[in-house]
Formats: C-alpha cells, sequence, structure tokens
C-alpha cells in the first residue's frame, strides 16, 4: 500500500511537467550585423488553470557585452502563453562569428520550473576591414583647366617694380638712410640732432639750430639778414615770425641781460617746422 501511494506521488508531477511543453520560435541564423533587432517567439502551453508568474520573466537588461534584452512582451492563446523577447546585436565583428544567446528559466504559478532556450545566429561586418584594394576602386581623377600663370608672373614683377620706385622715392623725400646725410638737408639733419638731444639745454639746442641754418643759408646767418635768406629761400618765408622770434632770443641770450629763459620747446617746434618744409611739406 504504501509503495502504491508513493507511485501516486511520484506520477502526479510528472504528469502536470508533461501537461506544459514550450515550442520556440527563433529568429533567422544568419544575416545580422551591428545594431540589428532580433524578435524571439516562444510559446509556453499549459492548462487553462495555470499562468506564468509574471516576476519570473526575463527582464530587459544588458545580458552581454554585446548584447542586451529590449522588450519582454506576452500574449494569452487559448491554449497558452506566447512570450516575445526583443534582443539587440552590438557585436561589431572582423569577420562572420556565431554569437549564442542564453536561454531563461520561468516559474508557472505551481511552481514548475520551464526553461526558455537560447538560440544561435551569425553577426557579419558590415564591410570585410580586410578586403584588399584594387585600383579599379579608385574614382578617376576630376577634369581641371591649366592656368597660364606668366600674365600672373609679368603683373607681379611690374608691381614689385612700381613698389620699389615708390620706397626709394619716399626714402629720398623723407631722407630716410642712405638720403640722410645729403648736404641739401641740413636743417632735416640739424633736427635730427635736436631731436635726440631734446633733455639738453637751450643754449646747445639753440647752437645746434644756428649751424643747420647757417648750411641752408651758405654762410653765417644773423637776425639782420634774415630777409636776405629768406628772400634766397622762399620756401621759409611760413617761418618768418618764429624765425624772427628764434634771432632775437638768441641775440638778447648773447648781448642782453642774460635773464632771458628759452622754451627749448620752442626751438624744438622750430626745428620740426623748418624739417618739414625743407622735405618738401608744410
Amino acid at each position: 500500500m504504501t509503495r502504491l501511494v508513493l507511485g501516486l506521488l511520484l506520477f502526479l508531477p510528472l504528469q502536470a511537467m508533461a501537461e506544459v511543453s514550450v515550442r520556440a520560435d527563433p529568429p533567422r541564423g544568419y544575416g545580422w550585423w551591428l545594431g540589428d533587432r532580433m524578435t524571439q517567439r516562444i510559446i509556453v502551453s499549459h492548462p487553462a488553470d495555470l499562468s506564468i508568474e509574471r516576476s519570473s520573466l526575463p527582464r530587459p537588461r544588458s545580458a552581454e557585452y554585446w548584447l542586451d534584452l529590449v522588450s519582454v512582451r506576452t500574449r494569452d492563446l487559448s491554449d497558452g502563453t506566447e512570450i516575445i523577447l526583443e534582443w539587440q546585436n552590438f557585436y561589431s565583428a572582423l569577420e562572420p562569428s556565431l554569437r549564442e544567446v542564453p536561454g531563461a528559466t520561468i516559474r508557472m504559478s505551481d511552481g514548475t520550473e520551464v526553461t526558455l532556450p537560447g538560440f544561435g545566429f551569425v553577426t557579419a561586418p558590415i564591410r570585410p576591414i580586410l578586403a584588399p584594394s584594387t585600383p579599379d576602386q579608385l574614382q578617376p581623377d576630376p577634369g581641371f583647366p591649366l592656368v597660364d600663370p606668366q600674365f600672373n608672373r609679368a603683373g607681379l614683377a611690374v608691381s614689385a617694380c612700381l613698389f620699389l620706385v615708390a620706397l626709394v622715392e619716399l626714402a629720398r623725400n623723407q631722407a630716410w638712410w642712405p638720403f640722410h646725410a645729403r648736404p641739401a638737408r641740413p636743417l632735416t639733419r640739424a633736427a635730427r640732432q635736436i631731436a635726440a638731444q631734446r633733455k639738453g639745454t637751450s643754449a646747445g639746442l639753440r647752437e645746434l639750430l644756428h649751424r643747420g641754418l647757417d648750411r641752408a643759408f651758405g654762410e653765417v646767418l644773423i637776425g639782420p639778414d634774415l630777409d636776405r635768406f629768406l628772400a634766397a629761400r622762399p620756401e621759409f618765408a611760413p617761418a618768418r615770425v618764429q624765425l624772427a622770434e628764434f634771432f632775437q632770443a638768441s641775440d638778447d641770450a648773447f648781448f642782453g641781460s642774460g635773464t632771458r629763459q628759452d622754451d627749448p620747446n620752442s626751438i624744438i617746434a622750430l626745428a620740426r617746422k623748418l624739417s618739414a618744409i625743407e622735405r618738401g611739406r608744410r
């Protein structure tokens, strides 16, 4: 009797397990690339008084470093439950490679465990990186017009010559090197010397300007000879008043009481004005 009872107890779970079956419809086994999504359908057939525990279903997750379970959906059928698993492939293949998607175990409402099968698929590289390159893969060179540079070279040469001529004329007009030592511009030389010694005494600056005026006149120039100087060099007529004041201040310093103090700035300003007139600027 005891054996009979034990036999019945062992037979009942086996009969319940036989009533639950799994039928899988995996995606195709080849032709998958990086980023593709694969849909796996599994039908779990079971009696109407049984159901799948929702908490035992696999959750969307990263199953492997190259594989994600994106979504899990279920649909009730007349004879069971349909489970739809959507996977996404992130394996960057260098050559066709067989990958294995793992299975999972779920529980029924009576505590029975059911295994959901996995599947395998072949993933391939988007482009075979080891494929050899051949010359016929190169695009033809685009057509381009030939430009004759002769005209541009001639224009560049003419422009360079004009620039050099203008630079030489500017240097000569401004008494730059190597034209700064010309004897025809003694007042310009005197103005440079005064600018270099602008912190000197009024007597020293006045002496430098006197020597410049002497060389411009061709002889020693004193106050009474100012009209004769301006008649010979009329371009300096605009500075008549400043020149007269300059010679009057010199006479006061040399022949007067010596109490008058000259302003060095007035001597510097007069030297600059005479230099500008001498160089052709007003």
